[in-house]
């Protein structure tokens, strides 16, 4: 850790030196709060927990961004990293130093392509983030459980290739391809899962509606995660619409998904393989008042399907049904243009059945408050 904190330093410093012939940009933002969380697990004692949290209303990221016009064209770049702001860490857990996105963009009449690492369509995060931010009025959601953990299982993936065309008639396209989620481009394709994804946005006035189908294209190798040869790829369809009254921003989404390994907040604690079919529906608002925004948000999720578990050797396949609703609420009041103080809470109800198995529920409570600063 030591050396990847000097190589950081030296890259933050060459790159400042820079920054005074070009136009480049260091910016980020810093959100710390404390969050209180109650859990409830069936067969297991209930927990709580109050602790200072990171990241609770939106990352703590540092981030460069830079731009130059070249005959008519525009090259840019972005590089941001997640970090902890309670104790300093990298977020991510394998310390790498761009690990929120790191992509070059070039743009003209044709439109941008971007190549690098990057938020899908429908993951919630960074520059091509769409569908949540017109099918969610939380974008995501807040820490574990504020209006989160619903949605179908996307991210941010390496070697990505993205493509958004100019707007027309109020649509603008998107298409995007990872050659490998987690870099390991190298690989054989059919050796490593990959992602496509094709959406749209349309906005028409106060109307703001977004599609997206993608695909995380399977791993078809056998390995500690049972993934088996004739693993079906996942397939995603997303759409979501909110349209801004003034005193009032409904929105509505909607997600249906086929042979997913996570659907509901379903968690295979990264050891088993699950094959699940199920849907998603958001109902939320966005209401600014003379105190800020309130955020509402309510959501339901269910799927059922196939579950492997028992190894590699001996998988045991079990039929499974997972469901989850809850409700949320998040107020955002600012204290100035770059600073703002922030209370969320939300309940999450989760269940999981499988065939001739005890059921289990998860039933739970967070709520933080904190202060959010950018620069």
């Amino acid at each position: 850790m030591f050396k990847k904190s000097i190589v950081a330093a030296a890259v933050m410093t060459a790159i400042s030196g820079a920054a005074f012939a070009a136009d480049v940009t260091l910016y980020g933002t810093i959100d710390t709060g404390l969050v209180y969380t109650h859990e409830d697990v069936t067969g297991e004692e209930k927990q709580d927990n109050f602790a200072m949290s990171s990241g609770f209303n939106t990352a703590s990221i540092f981030g460069l961004r830079g731009t130059e016009e070249i005959g008519g064209m525009s090259v840019s770049f972005v590089l941001e990293n997640s970090f902890n702001s309670d104790d300093g860490t990298f977020a991510d857990e394998d310390s790498r130093l761009f690990d929120k996105e790191a992509q070059v963009s070039i743009s003209g009449r044709f439109g941008t392509l971007s190549l690098g690492r990057m938020g899908s369509l429908t993951g919630g995060d960074g520059t091509y983030d769409i569908f949540m931010l017109h099918g969610d009025s939380m974008d995501g959601g807040y820490g574990d459980y504020v209006g989160t953990g619903f949605w179908l299982d996307r991210g941010i993936y390496d070697n990505m290739a993205t493509y958004q065309s100019p707007e027309f008639g109020g649509f603008t396209a998107f298409a995007q391809y990872s050659f490998g989620t987690n870099a390991d481009d190298a690989n054989h394709s059919r050796n490593k899962d990959r992602y496509a994804a094709l959406g749209a946005t349309f906005t028409a006035g106060n109307l703001n509606a977004v599609l997206v189908v993608d695909s995380v294209l399977a791993n078809r190798s056998i390995d500690e995660n049972y993934y088996a040869k004739d693993r079906d790829d996942a397939l995603g369809v997303s759409f979501g619409v909110n349209y801004d009254f003034g005193v009032v921003k409904p929105f509505l989404g909607l997600q249906y998904g086929k042979h997913e390994n996570t659907i509901a907040g379903f968690d295979t604690d990264g050891s088993d393989y699950a094959d699940l079919d199920g849907y998603a529906v958001h109902l939320g608002a966005v209401v600014p008042n003379s105190l800020g925004e309130t955020q509402l948000s309510a959501f339901w999720s269910d799927g059922d399907g196939d579950v492997y578990t028992g190894g590699v050797s001996n998988p045991v396949k079990t039929k499974t049904d997972v469901s989850v609703w809850g409700v949320a609420f998040f107020h955002n009041y600012e204290l100035s243009s770059r600073t703002s103080l922030y209370l969320g809470m939300g309940y999450y109800d989760q269940e999981t059945e499988p065939d001739g198995g005890e059921k289990l529920e998860t039933k739970a409570f967070q709520g933080g408050l904190g202060l959010v600063h950018s620069f």
